[in-house]
């Protein structure tokens, strides 16, 4: 009678709970799982500008002693051709209708934006708005395809370990895992005169290179912790990540403003 009783209780529960499929494989680790499910929200960003060519009508000429006179004097320069400059950087998709969130630094002057999803296809962008301050610009695309839109995260711990996926050196989509370091961090970036401090970052030791730039960093619920900046050039392992905290911010002061006026910024040709 407890035999008649037992086993259609285990058939139940097995039914119920999948007990005849095999366990779930030590790999899919829960940096993997970030990766499978998140990793199509970042974006490769792919940029074009046109440099002019300049020549010093009188370089040479004078000897050293006028030298850099001349090379800061614009009316001896005179153009004599352009070149087209590549460059490469990594974005964020916000939402599902073509918000792209990537660093200012990455589309800075550039004629032509191109924004390439995970599965290959490209899209040009136009820059909606800038924040130069925190170094951040908003994109906009007509998306090809539906979008997978990430998810804020609502705090930061520390210890906590982060997955960052960008596009650094070129190399599609990266991965690198690390932990939360340090918040409320500052970091200093440019040519001595035009020095700017960016504040209240998130410091990483998940390897962030050049192209890492406007990447994503998750935690493990896959939720956006910040976007990564920059790394310490000749430190080991210092990486800065701008909040997700500010991104949510600044995406609801372009929403508010765009609501009352347009704020689109045509790039030139």
């Amino acid at each position: 009678m407890l035999k008649r009783l037992i086993l259609p209780a285990i058939l139940a529960l097995c039914l119920s709970t999948g007990c005849g499929n095999a366990a779930e494989s030590p790999r899919l680790t829960p940096v993997v799982k970030v990766v499978k499910k998140w990793g199509p929200s970042v974006v490769n960003i792919s940029t074009e500008r046109l440099a002019i060519i300049q020549h010093n009508l009188f370089q040479g000429m004078y000897g050293t002693a006028f030298e850099e006179f001349f090379r800061q004097n614009p009316a001896a320069m005179i153009p004599i051709g352009t070149m087209k400059l590549k460059g490469i950087g990594s974005g964020v998709i916000v939402s599902e209708d073509g918000l792209i969130v990537t660093n200012a630094h990455v589309v800075h002057m550039a004629n032509k934006i191109y924004v390439i999803l995970a599965d290959g296809k490209a899209t040009e962008a136009e820059v909606f708005a800038v924040s130069p301050a925190d170094d951040i610009a908003i994109l906009k695309i007509t998306p090809p395809e539906e979008l997978h839109a990430i998810k804020f995260a609502q705090d930061v711990m520390i210890g906590e370990t982060v997955v960052a996926i960008g596009n650094p050196f070129g190399l599609e989509n990266s991965v690198s895992a690390g932990i939360i370091s340090g918040t409320n961090r500052s970091f200093s970036a440019g040519q001595p005169g035009q020095m700017m401090t960016f504040n209240n970052l998130i410091q990483t030791d998940a390897s962030i290179n050049l192209g890492s730039s406007g990447g994503a960093l998750f935690n493990l619920d896959g939720e956006l912790v910040g976007i990564n900046l920059a790394v310490v050039q000749g430190a080991q392992s210092i990486g800065f990540a701008i909040p997700a905290s500010r991104i949510r911010e600044i995406l609801e002061e372009y929403k508010e403003i765009k609501s009352k006026q347009p704020v689109r910024i045509k790039i030139s040709e």
